[in-house]
């Protein structure tokens, strides 16, 4: 097989393939299958019509022949017939023909019948044997319907045929099949045409936007396909392609920032600590300590940065794996408050702190309260205050600082990542806008959720977690397992935690 051969194959394949093809083609079938039985149907009807109408014709002349003989009470020589194709005989007992009309003189008997007097039969399909006098018109291959009547009358008797030629309506069945043929035509080209024309019109707007959608390319993800007015399957479709095309918009965006803004976060460590190694390289003296310390500081924000993005990348692509057991999150609250008061920057209060013990991901849920809890430290005036309880099947825990607080308007931004607020990027020691945005999706991760409300003065950001995680046994650990060993079951180590803080 030449590739010639094979590409016109193909060619005609995804030509045979079109829907306008197969919409067509599939209209004419449909066509053909519903009107050949009906025309074919008509046609049996329509003979059956007039064959039966023309049996009635020849029992009606044969009786009115019979009567005439039984009232005269002899035979005519000749009987008269209505039309040229009609024929008309007596036959007596005997088969000898005793009377014809003069279109089938000499010829014997059409059929073979005899009948009980006042006994009708009918045939048809009759073929006559004509001799070279013989002229029926209308009917040029003799076939026949004929009834056949039996008298007897004193002393003579038989049987009268009378034939009534099948032609005429043969005639008329053949010009009605001819016109069903030409209408099977006319109908099957008028039915593609307007199914063809229909299909292109109604496929016209997804051609428009296969073209768009074709030209679209990674640097004019604004543009949009046209809508139609029409809330139909085409338009569903073009809306659907408007969606897909926003969120790979913002999709393309958010990357792009996020280059943007990694980018921006990791040049100045990087500046710093080229600088400081640059200087303790040229003049190593007893400062020189205290340049690595500043370099390695650097290189730990920088490790943070990388360690954050990793985490935000795998909860992306769904492949962060939760490590399911029983959380004492009272506990790690206490842990990190410590912490804060380990700093000496403000002061942490604990009183709202009550036992909660959830279902969850121990390393991840400590990541959330240190993010918050880094977060408040970072904007608070003086004060950090920590609560938690368990309500609902819920574990509500709530962080609030006594800073400047975060305006109504920006409260859901401040999720998003490399996001910080004006007043925020000049603060000391600011980080680089992902500790919430990893919060936000660590809680999602287990089934809850994280707001941020007005303190009056500061911001509370509060985080609620489900007691019982929702995740499915599949995003499960083969590490998971419930702790154990833990003292009774009615006091969780939060509770034993606080009680020794308590007794000391």
């Amino acid at each position: 097989m030449t590739n010639t051969t094979r590409q016109n194959r193909f060619a005609a394949s995804r030509w045979l393939g079109s829907v306008r093809v197969r919409a067509t083609v599939v209209a004419l079938l449909i066509v053909v299958i519903a009107f050949v039985p009906s025309a074919l149907g008509v046609v049996l009807l329509l003979r059956d019509s007039l064959y039966t109408s023309a049996a009635n014709t020849a029992q009606a002349e044969a009786l009115n022949i019979t009567s005439f003989i039984t009232t005269r009470g002899r035979v005519p020589l000749h009987l008269s017939i209505a039309a040229d194709d009609e024929a008309a005989q007596v036959v007596a007992p005997d088969g000898n023909i005793v009377a014809s009309s003069r279109n089938v003189t000499g010829q014997p008997a059409m059929i073979t019948l005899q009948l009980a007097p006042n006994k009708v039969a009918t045939r048809s399909g009759v073929v006559l044997h004509p001799r070279r006098f013989t002229h029926v018109d209308l009917d040029l291959d003799y076939r026949f319907v004929i009834a056949a009547v039996g008298f007897r009358k004193s002393t003579f008797a038989g049987t009268v045929l009378v034939a009534e030629s099948l032609g005429a309506a043969d005639h008329a069945v053949g010009l009605v099949v001819g016109a069903l043929e030409i209408g099977l035509g006319l109908l099957a080209v008028l039915v593609g045409t307007l199914i063809w024309i229909l299909t292109g019109w109604a496929l016209g707007p997804v051609e428009v936007i296969r073209s768009e959608v074709a030209g679209i390319s990674a640097m004019d993800l604004h543009r949009r396909v046209p809508e139609p007015a029409v809330r139909d399957e085409i338009g569903r479709l073009a809306r659907t392609m408007n969606a897909m095309l926003e969120r790979l918009e913002a999709s393309n965006e958010q990357q792009r920032q996020l280059i943007a803004d990694v980018s921006h976060e990791l040049r100045n460590p990087l500046a710093s600590l080229r600088a400081q190694l640059e200087v303790a390289a040229a003049h190593p003296d007893d400062t020189t300590e205290s340049l690595f310390e500043g370099s390695v500081m650097e290189v730990n924000r920088m490790s943070r940065l990388v360690e954050d993005l990793l985490t935000l990348a795998r909860l992306d692509e769904g492949m962060l794996t939760l490590h399911l057991g029983e959380v004492d999150l009272d506990e790690i609250v206490f842990v990190h408050a410590d912490r804060l008061r380990a700093h000496g920057k403000v002061e942490v209060s604990v009183a709202g702190v009550s036992a909660a013990r959830l279902i969850g991901d121990e390393s991840r849920l400590d990541q959330v309260v240190a993010n918050l809890a880094d977060n408040a430290e970072r904007h608070a005036t003086r004060h950090v205050r920590f609560a938690l309880a368990s309500r609902d099947g819920y574990a509500r825990l709530t962080v609030t600082d006594d800073g400047e607080g975060v305006p109504p308007d920006q409260r859901h931004r401040i999720f998003e990542r490399f996001v910080r607020l004006d007043y925020a990027r000049n603060h000391q020691g600011n980080g680089a806008g992902l500790g919430l945005a990893i919060v936000r999706e660590i809680v999602h991760t287990h089934g809850g959720d994280v707001w941020v409300e007005d303190a009056e003065p500061g911001a509370r950001f509060v985080a609620q977690l489900p007691i019982v995680n929702v995740l499915k046994p599949s995003r499960q650990s083969p590490e998971h397992r419930l702790h154990e060993g833990r003292g009774s079951p009615g006091e969780s180590r939060g509770e034993r935690h606080r009680n020794s803080r308590r007794a000391s």
